[in-house]
């Protein structure tokens, strides 16, 4: 990759947040300090791939105690960043990077050795594994904080319905829904999930029998050809699902989250121009959606790109 195409990606490190683009450049930046909440300098910031440990990189604070480091790749299992201080058990966090940009992380002494020591939250854990796309992971935490029961099992529960249906272990994930639904019956999004997952399965009555009470609750249901795209795009074959969302267009002219959900396929096939033509169309059809900021600096920040790309080959 050239200096100034990671200098170009660097610049533009807070544009937008669409994951997974992994030919862009990715970092951290920081602060460290210490037990009196002083910044302190010189400390050396370790970075692990945790999708591959033998893949590390470090850096040190300035004088200012902070730090940056930009140009990680992708990596679906997130980083593991650690710092010790003299005299201190060492603190690490584990934390996703994104695409442009620059995930912020501060080490605090007086709050962070404290929490280190406290006793572990496996419904916390259960989450950010599933931020971090370990749904594996994150359906076993579930579960430990599911039979640790307290406040959490509400939330530990359907993180562990999620996830099953994440990993296609379709009877496992409707077993915890109907699980989640007993507890908490009469969830519009519970619901529909239920019947896709019955739907899937197979079984034409149960998927009808939640469809029902899903519209009945207000839900709205959308396409079997959109929830293909989804299904494939989740399972990150974008080439499939773009060819469901293209469908789905053609189906329902006037469908425009299919539009947004074909830009993230196009973009990760490398198609840029492409993808910012499918975002333009949809925050056309829906200038007032609640994620079109998003989508505004993301044309902007593929454009940058684009121009970026096109000076180097001059």
């Amino acid at each position: 990759m050239k200096t100034t195409r990671v200098l170009c990606v660097a610049a533009l490190a807070m544009l937008f947040c669409l994951s997974s683009w992994a030919q862009l450049s990715k970092g951290f930046r920081g602060k460290v300090l210490d037990r009196d909440g002083k910044p302190v300098a010189g400390v050396e910031v370790k970075f692990v791939d945790e999708a591959n440990t033998s893949n590390h990189y470090e850096t040190k604070t300035d004088q200012n105690g902070s730090f940056v480091y930009t140009g990680l790749p992708y990596t679906d299992k997130g980083y593991t960043v650690t710092v010790q201080l003299p005299g201190l058990p060492p603190v690490s966090k584990v934390s996703m990077v994104r695409m442009l940009e620059v995930t912020d992380l501060i080490f605090d002494m007086r709050k962070d050795v404290v929490v280190q020591k406290a006793k572990a939250n496996p419904a916390a854990e259960a989450k950010n594994l599933f931020d971090m796309g370990d749904f594996e992971g994150a359906a076993a935490k579930a579960d430990e904080a599911i039979k640790a029961g307290g406040e959490n099992v509400k939330a530990a529960m359907l993180i562990k319905a999620t996830s099953l249906a994440r990993l296609d272990r379709t009877d496992d994930a409707i077993a915890a829904f109907e699980a989640y639904n007993k507890a908490y019956p009469g969830e519009v999004a519970v619901l529909g999930e239920m019947a896709k997952l019955y739907e899937k399965k197979g079984d034409k009555a149960k998927a009808d029998e939640y469809k029902k009470e899903f519209v009945a609750k207000g839900g709205t249901i959308t396409g079997a050809t959109y929830n293909s795209g989804v299904e494939a795009l989740n399972k990150g074959n974008y080439e499939k699902a773009a060819g469901f969302f293209q469908k789905a267009i053609q189906e329902d002219p006037k469908d425009a989250d299919s539009h947004r959900e074909l830009a993230r396929c196009l973009v990760q096939m490398g198609k840029y121009q492409e993808t910012i033509d499918q975002l333009n169309t949809y925050l056309k059809m829906k200038p007032d959606a609640s994620d079109a900021g998003v989508w505004k600096q993301a044309i902007t920040g593929l454009q940058a790109m684009m121009k970026s790309q096109n000076d180097q080959k001059k």
